[in-house]
C-alpha cells in the first residue's frame, strides 16, 4: 500500500489567495506590506547576510532600546500578534 498522502503537495499559491479573497483593499495594502518587507528581509539576502544590512541593524538597535525602556508588547500567539500589527493604522508603524 503506496502512502499518497506523505507525496501530497500543498499549493500555496491557492491557499494564499483564498486567505485574501475577502479581504477589503485596506487589508490587501497591510498584507502585501507585510511580504514585501519578510521577501526583502528574509528571501532576498543570502542566509545570513541579512543580519548584516543597514535596516536589520537599525531595526535591531531599536529593538533592544524599546525592550530596555519596556516598552515592548508580548503576545500569547502569532495570532494575537498579527491582530495587533493589521489592526494598528500606518503611521503608528512607520
Amino acid at each position: 500500500m503506496e502512502e499518497d498522502s506523505a507525496m501530497q503537495t500543498v499549493d500555496y499559491r491557492q491557499q494564499l489567495l483564498e486567505e485574501i479573497k475577502d479581504l477589503s483593499d485596506r487589508e490587501l495594502e497591510k498584507i502585501y506590506k507585510i511580504v514585501t518587507l519578510l521577501r526583502h528581509e528574509f528571501m532576498e539576502e543570502d542566509d545570513e547576510a541579512r543580519y548584516y544590512t543597514d535596516s536589520w541593524i537599525q531595526a535591531e538597535r531599536e529593538a533592544t532600546e524599546a525592550y530596555r525602556r519596556g516598552g515592548l508588547k508580548a503576545y500569547d500567539s502569532v495570532d494575537e500578534m498579527m491582530d495587533d500589527i493589521l489592526s494598528e493604522p500606518d503611521d503608528e508603524r512607520s
